[in-house]
């Protein structure tokens, strides 16, 4: 039946209504409640709103809730094309808003989880500056490469301070066959590069032209800039507009898309790059290359902010940690041209003001009051950005590039961002405006939730903009700029920028290009699959996470369960993820890809941490001697031998309330209270991978027997002789019982040692009646000397289990133990990489990516005292330990550390 010919409706039909409830006519006609016709329907489901009768009306009777009635157009019969039609776009609706709903969840969670990054970064920042006050104390004759700016670290690096001197030392060979520069420069030595760089992106400019741009784009940023604010005006010529570029990120298709949709920069057409070019893209260096050149040729129309990713130890982190700039640089020239770039940046202005009536800042507007452009003017910004916050200056300009923007009035704290960040709200804008005689505030620094390239807030006053369009690759996000004539009206231009090999493409010479269909500003981006790349991403990331906060995470579980089931609730895994990775993400979401929620709805978070083995990629690509795992937990178990604790003792350490059992409670006060030199989260270690009985305790003898084995010296000597002599005794003692009952009985005196009167007179008595296998007098003297380890004497009943050690067939519970140990000193080093690499480079001014072993072994020290500092629980290893890292590291005996090669195991694109 064609549409417009069906037949009336009738009573007992089968309907759809409105393209979703499904039900059966049993009315028809003319009602009080509204003109034209209308249909009564008893629907198959409970989900109407009466049983036929309403405002004291009865057309038909059907069971309460299941009727309803609907004007005739609402009405569609199941089997008509337009019913199915209907159907068919309700399903896609919901399926659309399903996915629509899923993108956003996935991209506020991993957004969420890049500001984290940021929010490390800070912390670290703060764990940085105590090492390099120990590192100070320990080694002041030093020549750090780290500072306060990036004059003093150049100049410790041997790199030229004097802008004119960069580039001049090289030369151009002649098999270089890409773009030269010339000076002075003209536009088509700019228009040379820039074609250079839209066909070949991936090779480099030759590195003295860069060191040359640079220097002159840094002596121009010296001599016209002497405010920390800039002023610029948007060109009045006919037909003049300025441009304002928000984050690029390294993104060089949004930078040349912009270039193509707006045109270059030139006398009428001005740009201002708001900061945060550099990191996470790989193409940062080539798009300060082109604005650097278009602003030493149009110097008033050309202009870059600073951001917060142009600073050194921004910059300096691995791409996947928000960073990458120095990775890019030193991929494509050396850490000289870097730090040349890092001179400029401290040059670049802290804001700009347009037109004598915007405000163009990368992060947001300070927290103080009745702060005036003047003072921001006066801020000294020849430095790196300050961390701490205290005075008025530092916080200034912190604010400048790291505040964001919120809905309610007031300054608030942003711990999604860091401790020191802060949000300010409309009042603020309003306030700051109105003080300055401003009409408009233009920030960057954060891709907008609704995913456009730009986000309106504060009633108007104040506009993000974003420029990176698929942020990342990842966030399926629009990019966008904001265009201002003369008038000082403007428009927001957003794209969706195709692909980088497209837009080289479209720029490549004809007979050498196939034409891309760059006709749209709009790519059509799959939803779906976007945020099915997200989601493993964030998964990924919380694996990472869940690795370096395990100690964090099972304290928290531990202490709920009371019983040390092993078990929590899924409700409190939930919470402990939020308090334990102190992010605040979709957890019931996210739950189905980490963890196996049994019928009772309780988690297993033991097993869960266990397999929790994030760093197994990192513990493999570890450059280091074999076997360093072993003795590493072997000086653990040296902590206890160093104690010399009677049996008394050792069995009061761990049975403090004298039942016979042994808790995880009783386990950590019992290493508190005997002060033993362990790490907190190598005793939680050894917790977690020591399973209790079904009860979540073990009988002590049990435990100390258990936790002698996993943790045991080993055979100290490497004489096999010696070896073969205490084998042979050890069968005779422990063979007769359990080493406490054997201890116990050698123990003459019950003083709580054994001297070796007492070893000797008991080998004698338990010999008695054995034919073969006799020892000799000498021989049990000199297992006595073996023994003895303290060499004072007599035997504590630990230097006995370390001698005589039960051979473990079952070695699963010895290799957790081994497993939990290392996982967990690697999780610290992997957390603090960025401020190891900090502290070793502290020793290496010149950048060569090495230290003796004596430096290494002393930045590893400072960190181990400034997390002791922070937090009071010290850091990843014991002295001892740390002698035995060393020489595991220095693999080629040299006494020299490759620390870069050691480092690049904790950077996740280079274990991948």
């Amino acid at each position: 039946v064609l549409p417009g010919n069906e037949p009336p409706l009738a009573v007992g039909e089968k309907v759809v209504i409105m393209g979703k409830r499904k039900g059966t006519v049993r009315f028809i006609g003319e009602t009080v409640y509204g003109a034209g016709e209308w249909v009564g329907v008893e629907l198959e489901k409970p989900t109407g709103t009466h049983d036929g009768f309403v405002n004291g009306q009865r057309y038909f009777t059907c069971p309460p809730k299941y009727g309803v009635y609907v004007q005739r157009q609402g009405v569609t019969r199941v089997n008509s094309s337009a019913a199915a039609a209907s159907q068919i776009q309700s399903m896609q609706r919901g399926r659309k808003d399903r996915q629509e709903a899923e993108f956003k969840r996935a991209f506020q969670t991993w957004n969420a989880l890049e500001k984290a990054e940021e929010n490390q970064y800070l912390s670290q920042s703060v764990v940085s500056s105590r090492v390099e006050s120990l590192l100070k104390s320990y080694s002041p004759g030093a020549a750090s490469v780290n500072g306060n700016s990036a004059v003093s670290v150049a100049t410790a690096a041997g790199v030229s301070t004097n802008f004119s001197e960069w580039g001049a030392n090289l030369t151009v060979a002649s098999s270089y066959t890409g773009p030269h520069v010339t000076w002075p420069l003209t536009l088509e030595s700019v228009q040379g590069v820039l074609n250079h760089i839209r066909t070949k992106p991936d090779i480099p400019i030759h590195e003295k032209y860069v060191c040359e741009i640079v220097g002159r784009a840094s002596q121009l940023f010296q001599q016209r800039m002497k405010d920390s604010v800039h002023d610029m005006n948007v060109p009045t010529e006919e037909g003049g507009k300025m441009v304002i570029v928000g984050d690029t990120h390294g993104q060089l298709a949004d930078f040349l898309w912009v270039l193509k949709q707006n045109g270059e920069p030139g006398p009428k057409i001005a740009y201002l790059m708001n900061g945060d070019i550099a990191d996470r893209g790989d193409y940062a260096c080539e798009i300060f290359i082109i604005v650097l050149l278009f602003m030493l040729l149009y110097p008033d129309r050309v202009s870059i902010n600073r951001g917060n990713h142009e600073n050194l130890e921004m910059n300096r982190r691995p791409a996947e940690v928000g960073g990458g700039f120095y990775e890019e640089i030193a991929r494509k020239y050396d850490a000289a041209v870097f730090m040349m770039f890092q001179q400029l940046f401290e040059l670049l202005p802290l804001a700009t003001v347009v037109s004598k009536r915007v405000l163009v800042v990368h992060g947001g507007l300070p927290r103080r009051e009745g702060v005036l452009i003047q003072h921001l003017r006066t801020i000294n910004r020849r430095r790196q950005c300050p961390v701490s916050t205290d005075g008025i200056e530092d916080a200034l300009m912190f604010d400048l590039m790291w505040a964001d923007p919120q809905d309610q009035n007031g300054i608030a704290r942003a711990s999604h961002r860091g401790s020191n960040c802060i949000c300010f709200g409309p009042d603020v804008t309003k306030r700051f405006l109105g003080t300055n005689g401003l009409s408009l505030v233009i920030r960057s620094h954060e891709v907008p939730e609704n995913l456009r390239g730009f986000e309106d807030r504060h009633e108007g006053r104040l506009l993000t903009v974003f420029t990176a369009s698929n942020y990342c690759g990842s966030t399926g996000n629009y990019g966008a700029v904001v265009v201002f004539q003369a008038d000082l009206s403007f428009s927001v231009e957003e794209h969706m920028a195709p692909d980088l090999e497209a837009v080289v493409r479209e720029y490549l010479p004809e007979g050498a290009r196939v034409v891309a269909d760059l006709g749209g500003t709009k790519v059509q981006m799959d939803k779906g699959r976007l945020a099915t790349n997200m989601r493993e991403e964030v998964i990924a990331k919380i694996k990472d996470r869940i690795a370096m906060a395990k100690d964090d995470l099972w304290w928290y579980w531990s202490q709920l369960d009371r019983s040390d089931t092993g078990k929590v609730t899924a409700a409190v895994w939930r919470q402990g993820m939020i308090s334990g990775l102190q992010l605040d993400l979709p957890w019931f979401s996210l739950q189905k890809d980490l963890i196996e929620v049994d019928e009772e709805g309780y988690v297993d978070y033991k097993d869960f941490l266990r397999r929790s083995n994030a760093l197994d990629k990192t513990h493999s690509a570890l450059s280091m001697h074999e076997g360093w795992e072993k003795e590493i937990v072997n000086r653990a178990y040296e902590a206890f031998l160093a104690k010399d604790l009677t049996l008394q003792q050792v069995l009061r350490t761990f049975d403090a309330d004298g039942d016979g059992l042994v808790s995880a409670k009783e386990f950590r006060q019992a290493i508190a209270a005997a002060q033993v030199d362990l790490p907190e989260m190598q005793m939680n270690a050894v917790l977690r991978a020591i399973v209790p009985d079904e009860e979540g305790q073990l009988r002590v003898e049990s435990f100390l027997e258990r936790f002698q084995v996993v943790c045991s010296l080993g055979d100290k000597s490497s004489n096999s002789a010696d070896k073969a002599l205490l084998d042979r005794i050890g069968r005779i003692l422990i063979g007769t019982g359990s080493r406490v009952a054997v201890f116990r009985t050698m123990d003459l005196d019950q003083d709580g040692y054994v001297d070796e009167k007492e070893f000797l007179r008991a080998l004698e008595l338990l010999e008695k009646g054995r034919t073969s296998g006799l020892l000799s007098r000498e021989e049990k003297q000199r297992a006595w000397g073996l023994i003895d380890v303290n060499k004072d004497g007599h035997l504590n009943y630990l230097e006995f289990c370390a001698a005589f050690k039960v051979v473990d067939t079952d070695t699963t519970v010895s290799q957790r133990v081994t497993n939990e140990v290392v996982e967990s000193i690697l999780a610290v080093l992997q957390k603090h990489a960025g401020t190891l690499s900090y502290a070793f480079r502290y020793f290496d001014p010149k950048g060569k990516g090495s230290v003796s072993r004596e430096d290494f072994k002393t930045g590893m020290r400072a960190l181990n005292a400034s997390m002791a500092g922070a937090n009071g629980t010290g850091g990843p290893l014991t002295d001892d330990q740390l002698e035995v890292f060393a020489d595991f590291v220095d693999t080629d005996g040299d006494g020299n550390i490759d620390y870069q090669e050691f480092l690049n195991a904790f950077n996740p694109k280079k274990v991948a």
